[in-house]
């Protein structure tokens, strides 16, 4: 085996175990966001009116309003669950030694894809979030509607193509790979 393979393969496991941890510390997250639903109403609601919805002077956290927020956290949550185990796959198959395969290039793409399709899921649950917890408030207080894309939604959209366009080349340098060893 050489130096380059051993170190690709250590490379390899690191960023799984990475993954691993992100996903764990993600999902903990999950869970203490709904346990704080059920069982801690209060800071659920001070935490929405100061972390989620900070452009917004009046609220009300109907259970309408909840359903909504919960839907669009959910879409949100599977988009990350399904780029951590594209990543997880694609880095598994470094591991064993797949290095310039189509599968490879096709999961390289699904991680870019799947950032691109966050980073404007996000950027519209955001306006919709905020519509739904101001839905309900009293006439006097009226609706809101925020859609923003800030810089750091851009430079992820950008970084995901680049993602994307990489994840392209490897399927191709993969499909010429093939062609070229059966000529030899």
């Amino acid at each position: 085996m050489t130096d380059s393979a051993e170190r690709l393969r250590k490379l390899s496991r690191f960023m799984k175990l990475i993954i691993v941890l992100s996903g764990a510390l993600f999902c903990s997250a999950v869970v203490y966001g709904h346990w704080q639903i059920f069982f801690d109403r209060q800071g659920f609601e001070q935490d929405i009116r100061n972390v989620v919805f900070p452009r917004v002077e009046a609220i009300s956290l109907s259970y309408r309003a909840i359903a909504t927020v919960i839907f669009l956290t959910a879409i949100n949550n599977a988009l990350v669950i399904a780029g951590l185990a594209f990543a997880w796959q694609l880095f598994d198959g470094f591991q064993r030694g797949e290095i310039l395969s189509n599968r490879n290039g096709v999961l390289l793409r699904r991680v870019g894809l799947t950032a691109i399709a966050g980073a404007l899921f996000i950027t519209v649950s955001n306006g919709i979030g905020i519509l739904a917890v101001s839905y309900d408030n009293p006439g006097t207080a009226g609706r809101a509607v925020v859609f923003d894309i800030s810089g750091g939604a851009i430079i992820v959209l950008l970084m995901a193509g680049l993602v994307v366009g990489l994840g392209h080349v490897m399927v191709i340098a993969s499909d010429v790979e093939a062609e070229n060893r059966s000529f030899v």
